[in-house]
């Protein structure tokens, strides 16, 4: 039968990440904004990168201790686990801005006031010409009939702004022409232009005709757009009632210059631009609209403020957008088509774009990568209850409403091995998983097969136990750098030596991660992590070449955040016949701030065209073969060897990964012992009878304690 990855989740899994938020964050998600809690895997989230990436996993755990709570000066602000990574980059002067912004993963409880937060700007970009109206259900027989879709031009753009702004769906059946629902629009009485604007745009695109009624009383000008059939399509693109009002997703990706349009409709519908300075804003109590209109002003390079009323008797909690200073506000009249005028100095702008872009590029390449807001204030509060985040393919990081947040590599390991055993569809009970001591220690309790959690540095002896007495067991064993290659590393040589049917995944940090960051075994001579007062001064063992010297039949690396790459070296490590070797990379945000996940995707270096050179590459696509087959002379399994040799020490600029040593010429422990023990196979010793039914033990050793007696 089929297997899901849930199905090797146990009651106890983890759902625990050291990094968690406050639930009723909001999230950037497609196609809106969610809280935190009501993501789900499989949903998409805005990361680093400006694209939107799958969510793999929820977690939540119970957080009792300090939150910090860090406020944006525009953007507002997010409540974290003192530890959750932030992309921030340090003030280098305390009244200027930086000149350059070098970015780094930061814990919540480290931020400083004036640093600055990242965000990042959508950058995808894709057109959309035409689009579909919802089919006509059998009982609207009174509606006028409409075009089956619409052309995506600026006046359908324009028109969504002023829904947005000023719309509503009437569905009482009183409406005159005893339609069912109506598409209805209220502005001021002044408006006259708009409203002309809008009787048109609705003829063109619809072949409707718009009926408006004056109000003097009130100065309003009320539109009603008779049509069940287009009031159900606007609910649906848009949302109905003001505080769910929302921009469709495909247009948040439109090109820039479409995008013009939809501001203009929002902004003359519910905008406010002052006449005497450079000062505008616009007013929702939609927190979705007020999120999705702060990403289309910084794709046009405004960075907008966002001002938050909290509710008041029988008003809600609104949003005001402000676009104020000589550098936002010029951009922004552009676009509105206002006239040009002479503005008063003023306070340089407290935000800073990154890269800069010209208004009709339509290029995603060309648009900001980041607008960076400084640090308001960072203050901290006692907290008992829930909190939350996230696992993200790809970037693993999300945005919320003022910050990039990121996730821990070790779910990533975790995540790889359950879905390794849903694809090879391996049934629970015929799995056993044993796990040391550290940050891999709990890996044991959080998948759904046999296992045990062992004591420091003896995970191997456990786990050869296990598949000698019953060989037909797909064992699996985990541990950290130095739990493996420390007070582990005598076990790690012997098990190489017996080349027993198993596969040993390694976590390494470079850190002994559950004891506050001290030198791992694999940590480089002389490097010195945040976590140590002076550089490392001890050699760094490399796992790949004692493993190959131990006498391990299958070797390999993979990186804990390229989640695909290193399920399929799991899983040809379990179908290995012998020992399997798998070296994880792994990223610790907390403790080592060297070997970052940054550093490998060599964010540190960018090629002529400003993109990041990544460190680490595949052997696979370098056509590397690592396989040694019965047959291979000496001379050929020695050119294996020294290849092998050769692509293990690389470091620095270049970190293979991928298999290196896949040796298939080579007895498995198992096969020696049923040369040795023919009836292995077929009885080993978790098969074989211990006692019969009245539990009295089936082997007499009457005469064993006698040849012991002392007489």
């Amino acid at each position: 039968m089929a297997r899901k990855v849930q199905d090797y989740k146990t009651d106890v899994h983890n759902n625990w990440c050291p990094g968690c938020v406050l639930p009723e964050t909001p999230i950037h998600t497609n196609p809106n904004l969610k809280p935190i809690e009501q993501i789900r895997v499989g949903d998409h989230v805005l990361g680093l990168d400006g694209h939107y990436h799958r969510v793999t996993e929820v977690y939540r755990h119970r957080h009792l201790g300090k939150m910090y709570r860090v406020k944006a000066k525009c953007f507002g602000e997010t409540v974290l686990t003192p530890e959750h990574p932030v992309l921030i980059a340090r003030r280098l002067h305390p009244k200027r801005h930086n000149e350059r912004f070098e970015l780094i993963w930061e814990r919540a409880d480290r931020i400083r006031k004036r640093d600055y937060v990242a965000y990042p700007i959508p950058s995808e970009i894709v057109d959309v010409e035409r689009l579909p109206l919802p089919k006509k259900l059998p009982m609207d027989r009174r509606s006028t009939p409409l075009p089956e879709e619409v052309e995506v031009s600026a006046e359908l753009l324009r028109l969504t702004g002023y829904y947005l702004a000023e719309g509503w769906i009437d569905t009482r059946s009183a409406v005159k022409g005893g339609i069912d629902a109506a598409v209805c629009f209220s502005f001021h009485i002044e408006e006259r232009e708009y409203v002309e604007d809008l009787k048109e745009i609705i003829h063109r695109l619809f072949g409707l005709e718009a009926i408006v009624k004056e109000k003097p009383e009130s100065h309003q000008v009320s539109i009603y757009v008779n049509s069940s059939r287009l009031a159900r399509a606007f609910r649906e693109w848009f949302g109905s009632g003001a505080a769910n009002k929302r921009i469709p997703y495909f247009m948040m990706l439109l090109p820039l210059q479409k995008q013009w349009e939809l501001l203009v409709g929002l902004w003359r519908g519910d905008g406010w631009v002052d006449s005497t300075r450079p000062r505008a804003h616009y007013k929702t109590i939609s927190k979705t609209l007020c999120e999705q209109m702060k990403l289309l002003l910084l794709r046009q390079g405004i960075a907008p403020s966002i001002h938050t009323s909290k509710s008041s008797g029988i008003h809600q909690t609104s949003y005001a957008i402000y676009v104020m200073g000589k550098r936002d506000f010029p951009r922004l009249a552009e676009i509105l088509g206002l006239p040009r005028r002479t503005l008063p100095s003023g306070k340089p702008p407290s935000t800073v774009f990154v890269k800069e872009c010209l208004r009709d590029v339509t290029d995603a390449d060309q648009l900001h990568r980041f607008v960076m807001v400084p640090v308001a204030q960072v203050d901290s509060f006692e907290y008992d209850g829930e909190v939350w985040n996230l696992e993200v393919e790809d970037v693993q990081c999300y945005v919320s409403g003022n910050a990039i947040l990121h996730n821990c590599g070790d779910f990533g390991i975790l995540n790889s091995i359950q879905m390794t055993l849903s694809q090879m569809e391996l049934e629970p009970h015929r799995v056993a998983l044993f796990s040391g001591i550290g940050c891999s220690a709990k890996t044991a309790h959080y998948v759904k097969v046999y296992g045990t959690h062992t004591l420091h540095g003896r995970v191997l002896p456990f786990a050869i136990g296990a598949k000698l007495a019953n060989p037909e067991l797909t064992v699996i064993a985990v541990g950290g750098d130095g739990d493996g290659l420390g007070i582990g590393a005598g076990h790690f040589v012997n098990a190489g030596r017996r080349n027993v049917d198993l596969t040993y995944v390694l976590y390494n940090n470079g850190v002994y991660g559950l004891t506050k960051g001290q030198a791992s075994p694999t940590l480089k001579l002389g490097v010195q992590t945040k976590s140590l007062p002076q550089p490392n001064v001890n050699q760094g063992i490399n796992p790949l070449l004692l493993a190959l010297s131990a006498g391990y039949t299958f070797i390999a690396r993979g990186y804990a955040f390229d989640i695909p790459h290193l399920i399929r070296l799991i899983q040809q490590g379990i179908e290995h016949k012998g020992s399997a070797f798998i070296d994880v990379l792994q990223p610790c945000p907390t403790y080592n701030d060297i070997n970052t996940k940054d550093w490998y995707g060599g964010l540190d270096r960018l090629n002529e065209q400003g993109k990041p050179i990544p460190r680490v590459y595949k052997l696979e696509e370098q056509g590397f073969n690592p396989v040694v087959r019965p047959g291979m002379s000496d001379e050929q399994i020695q050119d294996k060897l020294a290849g092998v040799v050769e692509r293990a020490l690389e470091w620095g600029d270049r970190i293979p990964i991928g298999i290196f040593w896949k040796n298939e010429a080579t007895s498995t422990y198992e096969e020696r012992i049923s040369q040795r023990i023919p009836f292995y196979r077929e009885a080993p010793p978790a098969k074989r009878m211990v006692h019969d039914g009245s539990h009295r033990p089936t082997a007499d050793v009457t005469a064993f304690f006698e040849e012991l007696r002392v007489t």
